[in-house]
């Protein structure tokens, strides 16, 4: 007597292998379902909502974040010799501004600030500086035209303080890249030692 439970095996064979008749599980449907309705929220999340954000967003959100925390301990920084001088002599602001030259002035002056079709960052010649202050005022403004553009608008002043800071500490590294252009001009200033609070305390207790 033929089992009805037995499962049913479908007529065609290949090679000796034939295969059974067994009905799709309904885990298998559940899991497709869902699959289905998460594809619909999510195109029309990311695609049609006013409320879905890019990757680059996201990333420019988190590192707005991130400046805010390590520009708290400093406050607002102000675009003279002194405090970009002190900027220069600040490991951790100069990690912070090597990323935003990275970001975006490494595709014109190079990562190591040889040059591309910007100008070479790491001789003793520039065009648009004479002293140290400068450097602000030439990333603030721009310079030749818009071939240097302006960056008012799209980094804060503290930012555009610590890369003035991390550019004036690429001169003299003589990178090979654009010849030197413009006017030799006179060294900076020497970087003031940092303070005794900055400094960190030994422990002598062991």
């Amino acid at each position: 007597m033929n089992n009805q439970n037995e499962p049913k095996i479908l007529d065609h064979e290949y090679d000796g292998i034939r295969e059974y008749d067994n009905p799709t599980p309904g885990w298998w449907y559940l899991i497709f379902l869902i699959s289905v309705l998460y594809a619909v929220v999510y195109v029309t999340f990311w695609h049609f909502s006013p409320l879905a954000y890019s990757v680059e967003e996201a990333w420019h959100e988190n590192q707005v974040a991130d400046y805010k925390r390590v520009f708290g301990a400093v406050g607002d920084l102000n675009p003279d010799e002194p405090t970009i001088l002190r900027m220069m002599g600040d490991a951790k602001m100069l990690d912070v501004a090597q990323s935003i030259f990275q970001s975006n002035c490494a595709v014109c002056h190079a990562k190591d600030g040889g040059g591309i079709n910007g100008v070479n960052l790491t001789d003793d010649s520039f065009k648009n500086v004479k002293k140290l202050e400068d450097l602000f005022v030439t990333l603030t403004k721009g310079a030749n035209l818009g071939a240097m553009p302006a960056w008012e608008q799209k980094l804060s002043r503290n930012e555009r303080v610590i890369l003035s800071a991390y550019v004036a500490t690429l001169r003299g590294r003589n990178a090979p890249g654009r010849a030197a252009e413009g006017d030799k001009i006179p060294a900076w200033p020497a970087i003031p030692p940092p303070s005794p609070a900055a400094l960190p305390v030994k422990d002598i207790s062991k």
